[in-house]
């Protein structure tokens, strides 16, 4: 059995609680956001991607995505950049800012506008600079959980995976999540979840699995694997219950019924509402409004009046108009 850590301790502590957790999504996880997924979870949340070279700079601009909200915790802050000189520094920044409960440092995002500075997944070509920037972020992190995020590897020539777990337990990391998927290909494909397995059945640190968990059948696919926990992203963006339908071992889809997301909706609005300037929430309460109300019916005409909408008002009026017109039935979020 392996020896860990107390601070890996304290991380599986975490699992222990909570073996969910809300992946950091560029544009979702917003202090908003994450306060609904508060109605539905108390696992480990985590801010956007953070920039390494913003944060030293302190920038405006880099210093927003460390904006917390009254029930954040417990919350991670993930770090993306490709300098290992810029990390020690970074890590004193949000030490100073935030008191997070695991910084997280990303190395699997395949945005191409990510990539082409050296940073996300692109890092997983470069296995020494990886040492170098977990070595540098370690020696900062003090008490605080030291966790990165990977993918199998750059495209099916060159899976190094179990390299990369490797290095990530020898510089003191605390837990890896790893994606089942090369950054080539995406989020396409299937999820190689006999990857994950193997990489469960030779790590010496927690490993959380991470890909495509949408439903019950996919949950527990991964969690067939062995890992530790499961990391959900897109699901959690589209269905922010998923974690409460699965700890209740139920399916998301038809988990809310038509009045109890109506109530989600209107939620969301307030908290936009609490966090932007002017009316720059309704476009974004928008776009979570669409991914919510996906399934009812009537959705792609429903999707159209809600951008036409030019206010609030206008926007209340709508949906009270909508949902007074449709039974409370199942939702079915394949249909359109």
């Amino acid at each position: 059995m392996t020896e860990h850590s107390t601070l890996t301790n304290n991380y599986l502590e975490m699992l222990k609680n909570q073996p969910m957790f809300g992946a950091p999504l560029a544009g979702v996880s917003t202090p908003s956001f994450r306060k609904v997924v508060r109605l539905f979870s108390g696992g480990l949340l985590f801010t956007e991607m953070v920039s390494v070279e913003g944060l030293i700079r302190k920038g405006s601009g880099t210093m927003v995505f460390l904006r917390t909200n009254d029930c954040d915790m417990p919350l991670g802050v993930q770090l993306f950049g490709s300098r290992h000189e810029s990390y020690a520094d970074a890590v004193k920044v949000v030490l100073d800012t935030v008191t997070p409960a695991v910084i997280d440092i990303n190395m699997g995002c395949p945005v191409k506008k990510v990539i082409k500075t050296g940073s996300g997944a692109a890092m997983l070509r470069d296995e020494e600079n990886i040492e170098k920037v977990i070595r540098a972020a370690k020696s900062a992190c003090g008490d605080v959980p030291l966790s990165i995020k990977i993918r199998l590897g750059w495209d099916e020539a060159s899976i190094n995976y179990n390299e990369i777990i490797r290095i990530a337990y020898e510089e003191g990391a605390s837990a890896v999540t790893l994606h089942g998927r090369t950054k080539a290909e995406g989020f396409g494909g299937i999820v190689h979840y006999e990857m994950i397995a193997d990489a469960k059945s030779r790590a010496k640190l927690p490993i959380i699995g991470n890909g495509d968990i949408v439903d019950m059948e996919t949950y527990n696919n991964m969690l067939s694997t062995g890992v530790d926990g499961v990391m959900i992203g897109r699901g959690m963006m589209r269905q922010p219950w998923i974690f409460q339908a699965l700890a209740d071992g139920k399916d998301p889809d038809n988990y809310l019924d038509i009045s109890r997301l109506k109530e989600l909706i209107f939620t969301i609005m307030e908290y936009e509402m609490q966090n932007a300037r002017g009316n720059r929430y309704l476009d974004v309460s928008k776009k979570y409004i669409v991914w919510l109300m996906k399934g009812l019916p009537a959705a792609a005409s429903l999707r159209n009046s809600v951008y036409e909408c030019r206010d609030r008002q206008q926007l209340d009026d709508m949906l009270e108009n909508y949902f007074s017109s449709i039974k409370d039935i199942p939702t079915d979020p394949s249909s359109e």
